[in-house]
């Protein structure tokens, strides 16, 4: 809509047949009937001629009573329904919406923003949980990545890891025989100081004898515990080698996926 004179009897066609606050709260038609009010009052309207000039002022002083006749509120920029209540349009920030949404407006009556209401003690926990959780997303994606590279790095190729997991096992293994070796030493050691042990028929054993007793048990218990502790270390390794291995041919396929998914 044009601000002319020519305009005017179409506008207060409306105004007498579509006049209501809603109308008043729109802001071209505010602002061009404000300028059209005042124009009237100052003499300053263009006119093509005195009839023309005439009938802009009577039109525009019908206009300005209209509007003037308006509440307040019905001219602002800001717009909200408090609970229970009626809108509120008015030209500064209404206290009474400070609990709820609150619409600003430009002066071509679009919107300009939304201002949101206070958060509620719910809506803060819930934001700060959210928050949290994309966080430990990020950081597990993260650390995923950075051992992808790693991966990659450490084995050019799929052999290379392979070879790898096989070298670790072999040596593990070969430490167990080595315990088992150790075990059958032990056990042949036992064997000769039982054989003496039988010597010593109604005799008490001589303190050598009860100390190589000892040691000979000390020893085998710490060849089975050693033995406990490489099985384990075997197991760690299966552990490790076969998820790498596993993880390796994704990524060398493209198909290997991040722990987590960040919503949008």
């Amino acid at each position: 809509m044009e601000c002319h004179p020519e305009g005017v009897s179409y506008v207060s066609g409306k105004i007498r047949s579509h006049v209501s606050a809603n109308m008043a709260t729109d802001g071209m038609w505010w602002v061009c009937h404000r300028w059209l009010a005042r124009s009237g009052n100052s003499g300053q309207v263009t006119t093509v001629n005195d009839r023309t000039r005439v009938a802009a002022r009577v039109s525009s002083a019908i206009l300005a009573s209209v509007v003037l006749a308006l509440p307040p509120v019905a001219r602002g920029a800001f717009v909200c329904k408090p609970p229970g209540g009626s809108t509120i349009i008015r030209d500064d920030l209404p206290p009474e919406c400070a609990r709820v949404e609150i619409r600003e407006m430009n002066p071509d009556g679009s919107l300009k923003r939304i201002i949101p209401p206070p958060r509620t003690t719910e809506q803060r926990k819930a934001e700060e949980e959210e928050h949290r959780r994309k966080l430990e997303c990020l950081q597990q994606n993260e650390a995923r990545k950075q051992g992808d590279e790693v991966l990659l790095k450490r084995y050019p190729m799929e052999d290379d890891l392979i070879v790898a997991r096989d070298r670790a096992l072999a040596n593990e293994k070969a430490r167990i025989d080595q315990q088992n070796q150790r075990l059958k030493e032990l056990e042949r050691t036992r064997a000769h100081l039982e054989d003496e042990k039988a010597s010593y028929k109604g005799r008490q054993m001589s303190d050598a004898m009860k100390a190589a007793f000892e040691a000979n048990e000390s020893g085998m218990a710490a060849a089975e515990h050693q033995i406990e502790l490489i099985n384990s270390r075997i197991g760690q390794i299966a552990e490790k080698f076969d998820p790498d291995l596993k993880r390796y041919r994704e990524l060398v396929k493209g198909t290997a996926k991040l722990p987590c998914q960040l919503e949008d």
